[in-house]
C-alpha cells in the first residue's frame, strides 16, 4: 500500500466517522469535532505537503533529466565534432600521401627522363667526336693531296720550261696546239707529259695525259 493510498483512505475515515459522530449523539461534543478537525486537518496537510514535494521530486528528476539530455547532446556534439575533426585530419593525410606519391612518381620519371637525355647527349657528343675525328683526317688528307697537287704542277712547270729550254737550245721543233681540239685531230688519245705538245692546263685531271679521254674539253 502506497502512502497516497493510505491518506485517502485515512481521509475517507474521517470523513466517515465525523459523519458518523455528527448523526449518532446529539449534541457533539465540541472536543471530538476538534479532534476530528485536527486529524482531517492534519491528513490533508500530509497530503498537501506529500504532493507537494511529488512535485518537486518530479521538477528534480525533469531538471536531472534535462541535464542528462543535454550532457548527451553536448557529448554526442562533442563525439561529431571529433569525428569531423578526424575526418578531416584523416583527409588531410590521405591528400599529403597522395601528393608524396604523385611527387615521387614524378621526380622518378623527371630522373629517368634526364638520365635518358643526358646518355643521348652522351652518344650525340660521340658521334660529333668520330665525325669530327672524320672531318680532320679528311682536311689532312685534302691538304696532303692539295701540297702533292702543288708539287706536281711545279715538278710540271719545271719539266716543261726544261723542255723549253731543250728545245730552244736544240733549235728543234715544238708542236703547240691552242686546244684539245685541235691536239686530238693529230693525237686522239691524247699525249703523255713528255711529248712536247703536253701542256698543263689540257691536263685537267692531272693523270699525265694531255687531251685524253677523261679531261675536260
Amino acid at each position: 500500500m502506497t502512502i497516497m493510498t493510505f491518506i485517502t483512505a485515512a481521509c475517507v475515515a474521517s470523513t466517515l466517522s465525523l459523519v458518523f459522530i455528527w448523526f449518532a449523539e446529539h449534541p457533539v461534543e465540541p472536543i471530538k469535532l476538534q479532534v476530528f478537525a485536527t486529524v482531517l486537518y492534519l491528513l490533508l496537510v500530509g497530503s498537501s505537503v506529500y504532493y507537494y514535494n511529488l512535485e518537486q521530486d518530479k521538477l528534480h528528476v525533469s531538471s536531472d533529466l534535462a541535464e542528462v539530455e543535454a550532457s548527451y547532446d553536448e557529448s554526442l556534439l562533442a563525439l561529431e565534432e571529433q569525428h569531423t575533426d578526424a575526418l578531416a585530419w584523416q583527409a588531410i593525410q590521405i591528400e599529403q600521401e597522395v601528393t608524396e606519391k604523385l611527387e615521387a612518381r614524378l621526380a622518378a620519371r623527371e630522373d629517368m627522363m634526364q638520365d635518358n637525355l643526358f646518355q643521348k647527349v652522351f652518344d650525340l657528343e660521340e658521334v660529333i667526336q668520330t665525325q669530327r675525328t672524320e672531318i680532320y683526317a679528311l682536311e689532312d688528307k685534302l691538304r696532303e693531296a692539295n701540297a702533292l697537287t702543288e708539287q706536281l704542277a711545279n715538278e710540271l712547270t719545271k719539266l716543261q720550261d726544261d723542255a723549253i729550254a731543250a728545245t730552244d737550245e736544240t733549235d728543234s721543233f715544238f708542236e703547240v696546239y691552242g686546244s684539245c681540239t685541235d691536239l686530238n685531230a693529230v693525237y686522239p688519245d691524247g699525249v703523255p707529259l713528255e711529248h712536247d705538245a703536253y701542256l698543263l692546263s689540257f691536263d685537267t685531271d692531272l693523270d699525265g695525259i694531255a687531251c685524253g679521254q677523261s679531261d675536260t674539253q
